[in-house]
């Protein structure tokens, strides 16, 4: 028998379908998802594959990584951690490097740089990070895996390259364990732009709403390991996205994304949302049995 589902689930899932149309132009069908962003939609609703909490949980992906890469690779390219509490009051801020990152761990896109231009102000941060505790991330997105988290707070170190510059960031998306594109985000942390490659490093002629269009870069010199890794993260998973942070000659584990812009990434041309939804063949083993009501 079917569920229903909560009247919360359900009015969250009507607002959805009203945002979707006006977004994209077109009606969210979940019974027969075609387009990549429609299948983001739907992993959200009915998806609940139990590993996908971990997957999202900024700290305990770091086991998913040492299991799947082994501890030695793992700790190479995991981002040095410097301090996890559940209370931020905790934090030893006189014992913490002159630049770091924070963030919690529940969330998304929810960070403090700290660094010679960004000093630590102690108080603002410790309000911020008890505002963060509170929050349950991607509630009335439908996001269902971050509602399983524990919470905390996390302090990494800031990646910077040789020149001072921020860690590039490039996400590899992999459908059912190759990857078959990657966007390139540079300046993530201030006047940011971004680019499409195939998996060979040809730049391909997309764009979104969410950046500018930003110059063409050179490959990485680890451009291969990169994809060795992604997918090796990605694993049997229909679907994954895998966040790298690349300096000169390195490069870095961000994290794991399972919901990209939680569906609402306007894709230039338009078909390139179907042809991007063509390449994920969605896993149904772990859906829930609701029923929505329109």
């Amino acid at each position: 028998m079917a569920i229903v589902g909560s009247f919360k689930d359900q009015f969250r899932l009507l607002k959805h379908q009203r945002k979707f149309y006006k977004y994209h132009d077109y009606k969210l069908d979940l019974k027969n998802p075609r387009t990549f962003n429609e299948k983001i939609v739907w992993r959200k609703v009915f998806d609940r594959n139990p590993l996908f909490p971990q997957l999202s949980d900024k700290l305990r992906v770091r086991e998913y990584i040492r299991e799947r890469l082994g501890e030695k690779v793992a700790e190479e390219l995991l981002v040095p951690l410097l301090f996890v509490t559940e209370n931020p009051e905790e934090i030893s801020f006189h014992e913490l490097p002159e630049e770091y990152i924070l963030k919690p761990n529940h969330g998304s896109g929810w960070y403090i740089i700290v660094d010679r231009e960004r000093p630590a102000a102690r108080d603002k941060i410790l309000s911020q990070c008890r505002k963060w505790l509170r929050k349950t991330y991607g509630r009335s997105k439908m996001e269902w895996a971050y509602s399983r988290i524990r919470p905390c707070i996390m302090v990494e170190k800031l990646l910077r390259d040789s020149q001072g510059t921020l860690a590039w960031d490039i996400k590899f998306h992999v459908f059912n364990g190759k990857v078959a594109w990657i966007k390139v985000i540079i300046d993530r942390f201030g006047s940011s732009s971004e680019l499409y490659y195939d998996r060979e490093f040809n730049k391909i002629s997309v764009s979104s709403d969410k950046r500018p269009v930003g110059p063409g870069i050179r490959k990485p010199e680890s451009f291969e390991e990169m994809i060795r890794i992604s997918e090796i993260l990605a694993g049997s998973m229909d679907y994954l996205r895998v966040d790298l942070l690349t300096m000169e000659d390195r490069f870095f584990l961000g994290e794991l994304t399972l919901y990209p812009n939680s569906g609402f990434n306007r894709f230039y041309p338009a078909d390139i949302d179907i042809q991007f939804g063509r390449l994920w063949n969605l896993d149904r083993t772990y859906a829930r049995d609701l029923r929505p009501w329109l």
